[in-house]
């Protein structure tokens, strides 16, 4: 990977509301991946907006906890689910406006679990909304177990994280 470049990180499901391309009420988060870090670039659509144009404070914990999840799939190779997270907002955020999510692995503690962060600046790189989160960490053998996700999705899922 070249590290002085954002690298394109593919996605494999395409329904998902936070990330999937052909869920016509969710996000359509996009994702790179640049050294340790792992970035979104998102415009927020009027249909999730709060009070007047304001960005619902659930769609921005929503960016968040995207954004740190596949972080932790792409720097710890592994497949997480999150246990716990908190969110705050520092300043507001309004509809139509481009947002830039960043994640990234605040500290691992073991195998099985990380703590992630979460970050979203508006379009004058002010930090709006900052999210700390513990996620639980699985192999792809131990995904399955869970029988959450087809094993399909969970193999294709795998090659994409697992490359590079």
């Amino acid at each position: 990977m070249n590290t002085k470049e954002w690298e394109k990180i593919p996605n494999v499901d395409m329904n998902c509301f936070g990330c999937g391309s052909e869920n016509h009420h969710g996000l359509k988060m996009t994702f790179e991946r640049k050294q340790e870090k792992i970035r979104s670039i998102v415009i927020v659509p009027d249909h999730l907006r709060g009070w007047s144009n304001i960005v619902h404070g659930g769609v921005l914990s929503t960016i968040c906890d995207e954004i740190m999840g596949w972080a932790a799939m792409h720097l710890a190779k592994r497949f997480m689910l999150t246990k716990t997270i908190n969110t705050s907002f520092l300043k507001p955020v309004t509809i139509g406006s481009k947002l830039k999510a960043l994640g990234y692995i605040k500290e691992r503690i073991d195998e099985r679990n990380a703590i992630m962060a979460g970050e979203i600046y508006n379009e004058k790189g002010q930090l709006c909304t900052m999210s700390i989160g513990e996620f639980a960490l699985f192999t792809p053998d131990n995904f399955k177990k869970l029988n959450i996700v087809p094993n399909d999705l969970i193999s294709k899922m795998a090659g994409v994280f697992n490359r590079g």
